[in-house]
């Protein structure tokens, strides 16, 4: 598998590692998506946007940090057709000023945030909730295990 982050409008925000966070969330789900070429394309928004969004599809009228819009979501199950050679899983939509206050809140680092928040984003493309118990935990431990590998590689550099 090939794994790409599109990351538009990069400048609202700071991420110096994306080369190694692709390459993380590729390890991770290899074997979910075999030898498949896929992306995700990740645009990041004021918070107004935000709100306007998660308001227009979740029914929310509040900011949150991430929403993802998953291309091949079938009655809540990850669905790709599986003959295609390259396959866009979705958008991941962020809001790096809601990200910031969190991270600030929390007192850990923004950067480490955004990783964790941009994966999140990923992984609900492909068909992760946290909708139940179980599946909360199994979407929390890949999610860290890709963040922790991430800032792994990041300290090599």
């Amino acid at each position: 598998m090939k794994f790409t982050l599109d990351i538009s409008e990069a400048s609202r925000f700071s991420l110096p590692r994306v080369e190694s966070l692709s390459d993380e969330i590729e390890r991770a789900l290899t074997p979910l998506l075999g030898d498949i070429r896929a992306s995700a394309a990740v645009t990041c928004v004021t918070d107004d946007e935000m709100r306007e969004l998660n308001a227009r599809y979740r029914g929310f009228d509040e900011v949150t940090d991430v929403l993802s819009f998953p291309l091949w979501e079938h009655d809540g199950r990850f669905v790709p057709p599986r003959d295609w050679d390259e396959l866009p899983l979705g958008d991941v939509v962020i809001s790096p000023d809601f990200v910031r206050a969190y991270a600030a809140k929390e007192n850990i680092g923004y950067n480490y945030e955004m990783v964790r928040i941009i994966v999140h984003g990923v992984l609900h493309l492909v068909g992760y909730d946290h909708d139940t118990e179980e599946r909360r935990r199994s979407m929390w431990k890949l999610q860290e295990s890709i963040v922790e590998s991430c800032e792994r590689s990041a300290r090599e550099d």
